[in-house]
């Protein structure tokens, strides 16, 4: 199935089979238009590149774009199709699509269907994508710094998450270094990682005394005030 899309008012992106082809609506020169029999409009190909998957449609994404596409081989244990995959890739600078992020999508029923069973629509100005298939609808849209966060705690990687904060100035809307690091802390105590702990007490709480008063207690709570001792600000 052939994907047309118009990306822009005179930008049309279209994917055939397993390739990509970006056109441009150009208006002729006058030139052009006294010295042939032309049309005064013409479809000028700026961008065609192959990719390794059969299209089930593409859009715009900023300044990259987004495809929805089934492998070309099958799954060589089952000899049926593979998962759809998502991808966010970038063209204008590679002369091909260089992925930048790609994700497998888990649709119910997927090795009994096609390319042509997916349909990717799409609410450019919201940058939202709606993966449709026979059995269900997935929407997609980025990710924001809270997303990663959430992410990262909920799969227990802690450090990260405080570092994604940290390079964001400390806290967002939703989180802070603070509060993704006292349940950091929590976990920790629980695992009796005391040392790891209390060192994290220090990156946490800083100079905010009611903070430290609050994770001091904790600490009291499993009779480990030994560990953290030496971590607590001395008042002069």
């Amino acid at each position: 199935r052939c994907n047309l899309l118009w990306s822009a008012p005179r930008t049309l992106m279209i994917g055939w089979i397993d390739t990509i082809r970006i056109c441009i609506i150009r208006k002729r020169s006058q030139v052009e238009l006294q010295t042939r029999d032309v049309t005064e409009y013409l479809v000028d190909p700026i961008h065609t590149f192959p990719t390794d998957y059969y299209i089930s449609g593409l859009g715009p994404f900023n300044e990259q774009l987004v495809l929805l596409g089934v492998p070309k081989e099958c799954d060589p244990e089952t000899n049926k199709p593979h998962r759809p995959v998502l991808i966010v890739g970038d063209y204008k600078d590679c002369g091909e699509l260089c992925e930048i992020s790609t994700d497998h999508l888990n649709i119910r029923g997927f090795d009994a269907y096609s390319c042509n069973d997916y349909h990717l629509d799409m609410l450019i100005e919201e940058n939202r994508f709606f993966i449709v298939s026979p059995k269900e609808i997935i929407i997609a849209s980025p990710t924001d710094i809270d997303d990663k966060v959430k992410w990262l705690t909920e799969n227990g990687r802690f450090e990260k998450a405080i570092i994604v904060l940290e390079e964001v100035g400390g806290k967002t809307t939703k989180n802070s270094v603070v509060t993704v690091g006292q349940q950091y802390l929590d976990y920790l105590l629980s695992e009796k990682l005391y040392d790891d702990a209390a060192i994290l007490c220090a990156r946490i709480c800083k100079n905010d005394k009611i903070l430290w008063e609050n994770q001091i207690l904790k600490f009291k709570e499993v009779d480990q005030l030994r560990a953290i001792s030496p971590y607590v600000p001395k008042t002069p």
